[in-house]
């Protein structure tokens, strides 16, 4: 305390004398200027070296721990909440897959209706080139046709060569019949003249049953050599009716109302667009119903044991910040994935229902999700950056008058920005959300990147 007196007595002096000095010199200057009389009384020139006086010691003298630029933040018991924030993206719960054919030949996508259409049912919605598969229709018209052809001149030979063994049949068995009635008409001729005509008789028997022999065999060769035709016929019919098929697939169309959502293209990573060439069977686009949505996002490995299904989640679109929609944690994947192709870190997918209803809400818009991981009822809390390590020890300023006092504090839990304070302060304190014993020209010189540079020692 004596110490401070001593310290203000000669300030007191210093001030005197200075003061002194200072009115002197102004008389002095006051005469040697040519200026008019009346500026020249003692009591008004007295009267701004006071107000000068008085500028300089405010500014000079003011405490060390003052400063008008210090932001504070007013603490109050409130219900804090322990949460975390994550990037997510709108889609809805259940949605209409339209997926490219799975047709014979290559596919590339020429027409695609723009994303965001809202469409009704029976719509066309995208379409891919058909050069190669009116090409296959061709050909297989064209192979077709020439089955029909074989077919047809197939049944013509079979009619000609039938014709021929019919008539061979008859004439053998014709020969037969005039054997047997010329071996009853030698009955009473010499003995020699009967055998000759007994095997005239037996020779026509066997070429008559050789006869219907190759005439039945014929018959079995034709219906053979016809159903192989008809086999080949079917299958050219059936190649025409896929082509034709096929074709008819290239043209996809809307099998319900809805709006138009574009999916990824994981051979580019990016949505689908005209000229991709997707394979057989990969989701091209999606009609998503808008009465169910949810946001997808994702949490780190770290994270992920604070999460659970039922959680609370607070839901603010990127597009539209003044708008907060009440959500709750539907799902948690049991796997986790990498967060990029060459990162250790796992991540693990989260399904958030939003239980509101909006126009806003669109497929594919990006969000910021706030889990909810607890909710500490009415204690105090401060921003994290109010909050500083003095000595091992963590410390505030807390604003009192013209200047800030330093109070040792215990904390508790903390979220992204705030940070409990269990001990140390009370409900309407005012702190600093900077160092106040740190002049603000120390800290932007602090934060300047140190454009020195050292040189060696020369040798």
């Amino acid at each position: 305390m004596e110490g401070k007196a001593g310290s203000a007595t000669t300030v007191k002096k210093s001030q005197k004398f200075s003061i002194g000095r200072l009115y002197s010199a102004y008389l002095k200057k006051i005469e040697t200027l040519n200026i008019p009389q009346k500026f020249k009384k003692p009591n008004l020139i007295l009267g701004c070296v006071a107000a000068l006086i008085i500028v300089l010691i405010y500014f000079f003298l003011s405490p060390s721990g003052v400063d008008g630029k210090i932001p504070t933040y007013t603490v109050k018991k409130e219900k804090f909440l322990v949460s975390i924030t994550e990037s997510g993206e709108i889609r809805a719960k259940n949605s209409i897959s339209i997926s490219s054919p799975r047709v014979r030949g290559n596919l590339k996508i020429i027409f695609l209706v723009p994303e965001g259409t809202y469409v009704k049912a029976n719509d066309t919605v995208v379409k891919f080139d058909p050069t190669e598969a009116i090409t296959a229709l061709k050909d297989a018209e064209a192979k077709l046709e020439i089955s029909l052809s074989d077919k047809e001149k197939l049944i013509a030979n079979q009619k000609s060569t039938m014709t021929r063994a019919e008539s061979d049949l008859k004439s053998a068995e014709l020969t037969y019949e005039l054997s047997k009635l010329n071996l009853e008409q030698m009955k009473f001729e010499a003995e020699m003249k009967r055998q000759e005509a007994n095997l005239q008789r037996q020779r026509d028997e066997l070429s008559y049953l050789k006869a219907q022999q190759d005439f039945k065999s014929q018959k079995i060769i034709n219906q053979s050599e016809l159903n192989k035709v008809d086999i080949d016929v079917r299958q050219r019919k059936a190649d025409l009716e896929r082509a034709k098929k096929d074709l008819a697939m290239l043209t996809l169309t809307a099998p319900a109302e809805g709006l138009v959502v574009y999916e990824l293209n994981w051979s580019t990573g990016r949505k689908m667009q005209i000229g991709d060439t997707p394979w057989s069977g990969m989701t091209i686009l999606s009609l998503p119903d808008l009465s169910s949505m949810e946001s997808i996002t994702s949490v780190n490995e770290v994270d992920i044991s604070k999460i659970k299904k039922g959680l609370n989640v607070k839901i603010k679109l990127d597009a539209f910040q003044d708008s907060v929609f009440a959500g709750v944690i539907g799902n948690v994947a049991s796997l986790g994935k990498s967060k990029d192709k060459n990162g250790a870190i796992k991540i693990f997918e989260i399904g958030v229902d939003i239980k509101s209803k909006s126009e806003k809400l669109k497929p594919g818009m990006t969000t910021s999700n706030k889990i909810i991981i607890n909710e500490i009822p009415n204690v105090l809390f401060v921003p994290q950056e109010a909050v500083f390590e003095k000595e091992g020890k963590k410390v505030v300023y807390v604003k009192d008058g013209s200047r800030f006092d330093e109070k040792v504090v215990e904390t508790g839990e903390k979220n992204e920005n705030h940070i409990i304070i269990t001990k140390g302060i009370k409900d309407g304190d005012e702190v600093a959300l900077r160092d106040p014993t740190i002049k603000i020209e120390e800290i932007k010189k602090k934060d300047e990147p140190n454009s020195s540079v050292t040189l060696p020692a020369g040798k």
